[in-house]
């Protein structure tokens, strides 16, 4: 996203970014990330010479997320200790404490000609682990009863509803989509 990093629309670029990592299933990182994407563009508004255009990427992976803010500025940014009655040079700090890792590197081409500082934060794994073996079901008792679609007066008797192991309010229904069909046998 292209976006002029002036303190008035850092609150619109917030809810922006909030919106896209709960989208992405990413809720649990929104503080964490909220606030190191406002100290990045606090820094580009501060440090960044001749112009406060950036573009903000954000890059969702199964066990990360990273955050990056381009701008035209190749001064690369330096981290500092600040003065206990200092009131700002702590953005850096704040951004080093709370990601898994982060940097900066000069780019001489591509999104904006400059430099890119990112940070990423270590996520529990947002996409479904094709390894992992689903969970043992069991089947109910009782058949469940549909109308054929042919034939709507007709009634089948199809394959039991399922339950995964264990939770008898989590019913699995074998006619969802995506999902292997009910064997239907007419009902007599």
């Amino acid at each position: 996203m292209r976006l002029a990093a002036v303190p008035s629309r850092f609150e619109t670029v917030r809810r922006i970014t909030s919106a896209h990592l709960r989208y992405w299933k990413c809720a649990p990182l929104v503080d964490s990330a909220l606030l190191g994407l406002t100290e990045l563009l606090a820094n580009v508004h501060q440090h960044a010479a001749g112009s406060e255009e950036c573009v903000l990427e954000l890059r969702a992976a199964p066990d990360c997320l990273t955050i990056s803010v381009h701008d035209a500025d190749p001064t690369l940014p330096v981290a500092r200790e600040a003065d206990v009655w200092e009131v700002s040079g702590r953005g850096l700090a704040i951004v080093a404490a709370l990601s898994k890792e982060w940097g900066a590197v000069v780019e001489p081409e591509g999104l904006l000609a400059g430099k890119v500082v990112w940070f990423s934060l270590a996520a529990d794994p947002v996409l479904p682990d094709p390894l992992r073996a689903p969970r043992a079901r069991r089947a109910l008792a009782h058949p469940r009863l549909t109308v054929d679609p042919l034939r709507p007066s007709a009634p089948l008797r199809t394959a039991p509803l399922v339950l995964p192991s264990g939770d008898e309010d989590d019913w699995y229904d074998p006619a969802l989509p995506g999902r292997a069909q009910p064997v239907a046998v007419p009902h007599r």
